[in-house]
């Protein structure tokens, strides 16, 4: 019988980094990509275990979900503070926070048994950039202010914008996470863009010279 802990994950039911996503990894990461595997580490079991993802996932955890959210790291500003909303496995927030150190993270998720997870990993990875939030987006607002607002998979753009723009400062931008359908959420949005006085929105494609499939990132700033 293992006497292993179940919230301690085992290294082999973990993807191996193919050869793209390991130079990738190496890019993002740089000298913290033990953290990343570690936190890779975690998804595949104790992530699963609780819900969080999908067995099916684990073949892909690298490239369609920690290694796609984490290039956005490129994007950020240097000594900034991000508020991610609706971060479930720490996705994006966790990841960027073990690329870019030198961010402040506040991840902002409702669900009980999904931030008592993440408090585990954070404590594990030892991430002392990170503060959790048990909280509606619209609860956080009081008091979080951010330079940047992330989310990824949350809602569609319409419905998001008014949940993360009460979450920037004054010259803040969100950027969030979309796959192919930006453009049309984009243009679904308008009367959100318009209400909330922002800027036009940006679709960037990010990691095209890193990632197989780059990351779909919409940048909206406030006018």
């Amino acid at each position: 019988m293992s006497t292993q802990s179940d919230e301690t994950p085992e290294r082999e039911h973990t993807p191996e980094l193919t050869p793209v996503e390991r130079a990738a990894a190496e890019a993002i990461f740089g000298d913290r990509l033990p953290l990343a595997q570690r936190y890779v580490e975690h998804l595949c079991t104790t992530g699963i275990d609780h819900g969080l993802l999908g067995p099916r996932e684990v073949p892909r955890m690298w490239s369609r979900h920690v290694l796609n959210c984490a290039v956005l790291g490129r994007e950020l500003p240097a000594g900034g503070t991000v508020a991610d909303v609706g971060s479930g496995a720490g996705l994006p927030g966790i990841a960027l926070a073990i690329a870019r150190a030198d961010v402040e993270f506040t991840l902002i998720e409702p669900m009980e048994r999904r931030v008592a997870w993440m408090d585990t990993v954070v404590k594990d990875l030892g991430l002392e950039n990170v503060q959790l939030i048990r909280a509606r987006a619209e609860e956080a607002a009081d008091e979080v202010m951010a330079d940047v607002v992330t989310a990824r998979a949350v809602s569609a753009l319409k419905k998001l914008i008014p949940m993360t723009v009460p979450l920037l400062d004054d010259e803040g931008e969100l950027l969030l996470l979309k796959g192919r359908s930006a453009g049309e959420e984009i243009e679904a949005a308008a009367k959100a863009i318009k209400r909330f006085r922002l800027q036009p929105p940006e679709v960037l494609l990010v990691g095209e010279d890193l990632l197989e499939e780059p990351t779909t990132v919409v940048r909206c700033r406030r006018r």
